[in-house]
């Protein structure tokens, strides 16, 4: 219980107090828990967008289900979106990428992928809303959130890029079977949407292990940043995936 409060405090901005864990590492078992928050925050999304369609049109319900996924992570992951716009994007070495994610200021690469990551989860999400279908905007919601918050599990095997940042913290508190959460919801969920959760799935896979490699090339490995960037690149990804009529 202590490590699943942890990990709501952090990777969300629900009402459970503020984020605590151990004081060798405060990330120590904290990530095994990071699906069941994504879950979470996607059915809370979902019951909440599907309540304004009663009363709003199809695009202002699109926009405010962007802009509830996006309080109930206190916009946490939309920073290493950014950071990697701008680090990853230019050419120059790696020792400046890492400089560049680390400053506060919004260059113009990453204000593009920041834009064009909340325009596609926008779209997707409005799209979602027009099928009219509870279950597949609830499944889709959910979905985005537990598949995106589990490949993460992916990056375990490149080194990080910061020592002693974020990303090195998260890494070092996590083991191998921590992914067993993970593991159980995505195939949930493949059981329960076996066309379009089986799709994302792949999707998901193929564009992680592409932005990892991506980043182990630019940066030497990964970072805090990357995670964030991931979260929300396979969020949107998955929920485009949803939109597809089979």
């Amino acid at each position: 219980m202590h490590t699943l409060r942890a990990a709501f405090g952090f990777f969300s901005r629900l009402p459970v107090g503020h984020f605590y864990g151990s004081s060798e590492n405060p990330f120590q078992g904290v990530l095994k828990w990071i699906p069941v928050v994504g879950l979470v925050i996607g059915a809370l999304a979902a019951t909440l967008t599907w309540a304004a369609t009663l009363v709003l049109p199809s695009l202002v319900c699109g926009v405010l289900a962007c802009v509830i996924w996006e309080a109930l992570t206190g916009g946490l992951h939309l920073d290493g979106v950014a950071d990697c716009g701008d680090g990853l994007l230019p050419e120059t070495p790696p020792e400046r990428r890492l400089e560049i994610m680390k400053d506060s200021r919004l260059g113009t690469f990453g204000g593009a992928a920041l834009f064009l990551t909340l325009l596609l989860k926008i779209a997707a999400m409005t799209a979602l809303v027009q099928m009219r279908s509870p279950w597949l905007l609830m499944s889709a919601f959910i979905m985005a959130g537990v598949l995106s918050r589990s490949c993460i599990f992916l990056t375990l095997p490149y080194r990080t890029a910061r020592p002693g940042g974020l990303g090195e913290a998260i890494r070092n508190g996590t083991r191998p079977w921590h992914a067993i959460p993970a593991i159980i919801l995505v195939a949930v969920g493949c059981v329960l949407t076996p066309l379009h959760g089986l799709l994302a799935v792949v999707v998901a896979v193929v564009v992680t292990e592409s932005l990892l490699v991506t980043a182990r090339k630019r940066l030497g490995g990964v970072t805090g940043d990357v995670f964030g960037c991931l979260i929300e690149t396979i969020e949107w990804l998955t929920l485009t995936v949803f939109c597809i009529r089979f």
